[in-house]
């Protein structure tokens, strides 16, 4: 079974953690959310953490539990935390997904077009630790930070 931590900052309404962790639920993935506090000016994000080694890419075993095709189970799980789909309520400007046993990391913006989504489920971020960001303008994931455990 796959294992999700969601931590969310606390400054934000909770209605999208709630309900994007109730879409997870309802497909068997086991999700505990967490409410963290936020330092003043610091930039809001939203941290999904993935404990299951079973996650073999990243993103896509863990989105084809979801029921749909994985790349859109991803988007509308972004969707709802970030308040990108009509969402009034204010959203964190990132979601990162971090897997626990590699380390690696996908963010997640507001806005990003569905290619980013298809590519996410693609891609094979290796075995070591790094940050994922993507660009726009060369349309992929870029690896642009190395991280060091």
């Amino acid at each position: 079974m796959s294992e999700v931590e969601i931590f969310w900052p606390e400054s934000l309404p909770t209605d999208a953690l709630l309900e994007g962790a109730a879409m997870l639920r309802d497909n068997g993935i086991e999700t505990t959310c967490r409410v963290q506090p936020v330092r003043r000016s610091a930039v809001l994000s939203v941290l999904v953490l993935l404990s299951s080694v079973a996650l073999e890419p990243l993103l896509k075993t863990f989105f084809e539990q979801v029921g749909e095709e994985a790349w859109r189970g991803l988007q509308k799980f972004v969707r709802r935390l970030t308040g990108d789909g009509g969402d009034p309520a204010p959203g964190p400007a990132a979601v990162v997904f971090e897997s626990s046993a590699t380390g690696a990391q996908f963010v997640f913006t507001a806005g990003l077009p569905a290619a980013a989504f298809q590519q996410a489920i693609e891609l094979d971020p290796g075995d070591g630790p790094g940050r994922w960001i993507w660009d726009g303008a060369q349309k992929k994931w870029t690896r642009f930070e190395e991280l060091i455990t």
